[in-house]
């Protein structure tokens, strides 16, 4: 019997990543703007620190955020939880010498979350997944948010991402 490997786009996927100028390019592509250093993102993926069974495709620091981004190949409406739980981590790792009970305002870089949706399922060009959507009692202004961007990078989706990032485009195909 021949196993197949469930998370091979997502094992490419991050080994593309890597690449710091690639990177860049993926986040330029991602947010409209021409940064040229890749030197100024610091990887922060939690490599082989699988936490509650989860793990993170790409994540990284840049012009003062925290960037993760992973790929589906299916629809997974779950994924504010898990970047919630993910990024929590981050965040406990980046303030762990910081006095949290102290006057003084401990800044974190602000989360980004974005997903890269190229399975078979017909889906939007963009969706948006929030935390409050996971809620079990519904509330007009939760008091904790978080958002996903789900682009959608099949064939005929988000050109103009597609266009700037010659990486994600050939992932795509």
């Amino acid at each position: 019997m021949v196993s197949v490997k469930r998370d091979y786009k997502s094992s490419v996927f991050c080994m593309l990543w890597e690449d710091k100028e690639k990177l860049l390019s993926l986040y330029n592509a991602t947010n409209g703007t021409h940064y040229t250093n890749p030197d100024d993102l610091s990887m922060n993926t939690l490599r082989n620190a699988i936490y509650m069974g989860m793990k993170n495709d790409v994540s990284f620091l840049f012009n003062f955020q925290v960037n993760l981004y992973e790929q589906q190949s299916t629809v997974n409406p779950n994924m504010p939880v898990r970047d919630l739980i993910y990024v929590s981590k981050l965040i406990q790792n980046m303030v762990r010498d910081c006095d949290l009970y102290g006057s003084t305002l401990v800044k974190i870089p602000a989360p980004r979350f974005v997903v890269f949706y190229n399975g078979s399922e017909k889906q939007p060009e963009r969706k948006i997944h929030r935390l409050s959507d996971s809620f079990s009692k519904k509330q007009e202004n939760p008091e904790l948010e978080l958002t996903v961007t789900v682009l959608n990078i099949n064939a005929g989706n988000n050109a103009e991402i597609l266009g700037n990032c010659k990486t994600l485009r050939e992932h795509m195909q």
